[in-house]
């Protein structure tokens, strides 16, 4: 076993935990980072949170995993990033990167020499994605999102790693899990699965504000995975899990005022009206109606809508 773990500046002996600041090629923000180097042998592992800065209940999630692993009773290794994009966290920026307004899980694997979120995309692919053995990534609903719980995995090719990472996502104890087949380009797990990384999403927590409890589903979550794995001890738990093949999105081409006429969890039919868009007048421009039949697991809660703005998706 390998007694010295590096991933870019950082670095971790073998039983050593390391807190500090991960610096990234061209990227002027420094992301705080705690590896966890076991004293056995196992994977390696990124759990990471804050690609989109206001989903806190995800990020608290993330914090709190690097700060209780203890590498002593760890087989393998742990990356952590609770805030992977602090640009996004710190200017409160809602789905997108507030230097260039891309949201950075629709560029992966990103370009050297593109915009702020397509490099800071590219060098988290190729310094971290590409040193682990699995990814999870930490989400929740963005400032003005309401969501039940889910977790989701890409569909790919290459079999094993499909089936892998399904397994992965089953573990949380979450009613839902999606199976995207490329539903939502650009994205970490899509990104990381296509290199042959098994990855998911898991999705807990909304509308800005930091659930504890929710927090404490998405920490449990983890650490059954890290315990499938054999990188902790434990005893593996088993959900009943809905699987879902269909991931779909509703967005807007108007801005105007946005009137929900479901809510999240709530069943819809094909042909069902889910909302309306209307003017500043109050006149109604456009009725949103469900092309599929599903339950809603994710819902914009903002009364102030643009063009290609989410409004809500169903899962079918």
């Amino acid at each position: 076993m390998e007694n010295r773990w590096e991933i870019g500046n950082l670095t971790a002996m073998k039983g050593e935990k390391t807190k500090a600041y991960l610096e990234l090629p061209t990227i002027e923000e420094k992301l705080p980072a705690v590896l966890i180097h076991g004293t056995g042998e196992g994977p390696k592992v990124l759990v990471m949170a804050g690609i989109h800065g206001c989903e806190y209940t995800s990020i608290d999630a993330a914090q709190k995993i690097g700060s209780g692993l203890d590498p002593s009773q760890v087989n393998g290794k742990v990356i952590v990033l609770p805030i992977a994009n602090p640009a996004s966290f710190y200017t409160r920026s809602i789905y997108v990167h507030p230097s260039d307004q891309k949201n950075l899980n629709r560029v992966f694997p990103g370009s050297i020499n593109g915009t702020e979120a397509e490099r800071l995309a590219y060098w988290l692919n190729e310094s971290v994605f590409k040193e682990v053995d699995y990814v999870i990534d930490l989400h929740g609903g963005d400032m003005i999102e309401a969501l039940v719980p889910f977790t989701i995995y890409h569909v790919t090719e290459e079999k094993s790693i499909c089936e892998t990472s399904k397994e992965l996502a089953s573990l949380f104890d979450i009613d839902y899990v999606i199976g995207s087949s490329g539903q939502v380009p650009g994205s970490t797990y899509g990104c990381a699965a296509e290199q042959g990384i098994p990855a998911i999403i898991a999705e807990a927590g909304q509308q800005g504000i930091l659930s504890p409890e929710h927090s404490i589903l998405l920490q449990e979550g983890v650490k059954n995975i890290l315990v499938s794995l054999g990188i902790m001890e434990g005893q593996l738990k088993k959900s009943d899990s809905t699987y879902i093949s269909v991931f779909d999105w509703y967005r807007s081409d108007l801005q105007g005022l946005w009137y929900p006429a479901v809510q999240t969890g709530a069943a819809v039919v094909k042909g069902q009206n889910l909302g309306r868009i209307t003017d500043e007048f109050g006149e109604t421009m456009k009725e949103i109606v469900s092309s599929t039949e599903g339950v809603v697991l994710f819902l914009v809660t903002s009364l102030a809508i643009n063009p290609n703005d989410p409004l809500l998706a169903v899962g079918a």
